[in-house]
């Protein structure tokens, strides 16, 4: 794991063994949250285990939707006592693999300032989490409902997508005024992405008008 800010870090980048052409990277991230540190997303790295229990272990681990599930999230689970969230509706496929310890429908705040944000449409229980850093910085962890491919933003549609509910969520982002949008999963560029709100609201019409549809193919 590297430092993004002084109170946000990155994961080692993870690529997929299945992927053909090897530029689809997926990340995680842990959040130095005053009352222990927050994982968001998918961290299977065994250095970077490491490299949490340097920095004190996991309180918690938020999945942004069930694709996160992994092997590495139980290990973690296990090894620092770490409580899992992800949606309801992500509860079926995410417990094939781990039991989380607790799920939301709707919006939540978890230690007054951590945003629990339902954002279906890419996967029936895909959320975001919002936090505004006392640093100064608002991130917007997005998962794959919004993302990047190579100097792009889109949004992805595999066979659980409800592209009705992916317009509402991308609406609802319209809403939402972030500096820092970090992403689990890009192809050819960066998790991560500074915006101002112009920026930010043209990411979204991009994206809006640019879905990469994955349904006849494996899942992303």
């Amino acid at each position: 794991m590297k430092p993004l800010y002084d109170d946000l870090w990155i994961s080692t980048p993870e690529f997929p063994v299945e992927e053909t052409v090897n530029d689809l990277m997926m990340h995680g991230f842990m959040l130095r949250h005053p009352r222990g540190n927050l994982l968001i997303g998918r961290v299977e790295n065994l250095l970077d285990h490491e490299v949490l229990a340097d920095a004190g272990g996991v309180i918690r681990h938020y999945l942004t939707h069930w694709h996160e599930a992994a092997p590495g999230a139980l290990a973690i689970q296990q090894r620092f006592s770490s409580g899992l969230y992800c949606h309801a509706r992500a509860l079926g496929p995410v417990s094939q693999v781990l039991e989380p310890d607790d799920v939301f429908t709707t919006e939540e705040v978890h230690f007054g300032d951590f945003y629990l944000l339902p954002t279906p449409g890419h996967t029936p229980g895909s959320c975001s989490y919002l936090y505004h850093s006392p640093l100064g910085k608002c991130y917007l962890f997005v998962g794959d409902t919004l993302t990047r491919a190579h100097d792009s933003w889109i949004t992805v549609l595999v066979p659980d997508s409800n592209p009705g509910e992916l317009q509402q969520s991308l609406n609802f982002y319209r809403t939402l005024r972030p500096d820092v949008v970090l992403m689990t999963t890009t192809r050819g560029h960066l998790s991560w992405q500074t915006v101002t709100l112009p920026e930010w609201l043209a990411a979204i019409d991009e994206a809006e008008q640019s879905p990469l549809d994955l349904r006849q193919r494996p899942i992303f």
